[in-house]
């Protein structure tokens, strides 16, 4: 998952996932930005080997980013003119949770979005990207 195309990829898994089990517009997309600064931070900042891990159930949706450096993500304070900088404050904003989990090779960002009201039953894990 070092391609920055699989930034674009996982935003139309994250769309795919989200409309199966019909988690609403809103849901669908703070998941899709979350999902792809959460993955640019991975190609940006972290070190191979890179995994990407997306759950989808009624109760909402958790993405999982999984890179090899532990260094963990830093919220840096970004000017209105900034062009980046601003990912892990957007995570911290509009997640309902997130975190992060060290391993001896790296760690794993995640986030999780819950929609307003669930009404589906779970959906399949789409596998990891790479």
């Amino acid at each position: 998952m070092s391609d920055p195309t699989a930034v674009r990829e996982t935003r139309h898994a994250v769309r795919r996932l989200c409309r199966g089990a019909d988690l609403g517009t809103d849901t669908c997309e703070t998941a899709m930005l979350l999902a792809s600064e959460t993955v640019t931070n991975a190609i940006v900042h972290g070190g191979p080997p890179a995994r990407l891990v997306i759950r989808v159930s009624a109760g909402g949706i958790r993405v999982e980013v999984t890179d090899g450096t532990a260094r963990p993500p830093v919220a840096v304070p970004a000017r209105p003119d900034d062009t980046n900088g601003r990912g892990i404050q957007l995570i911290d904003t509009l997640a309902t949770r997130w975190g992060v989990q060290r391993h001896p090779d790296g760690k794993t960002v995640w986030f999780e979005v819950a929609p307003a009201s669930p009404t589906t039953p779970p959906t399949p894990t789409w596998p990891p990207i790479g």
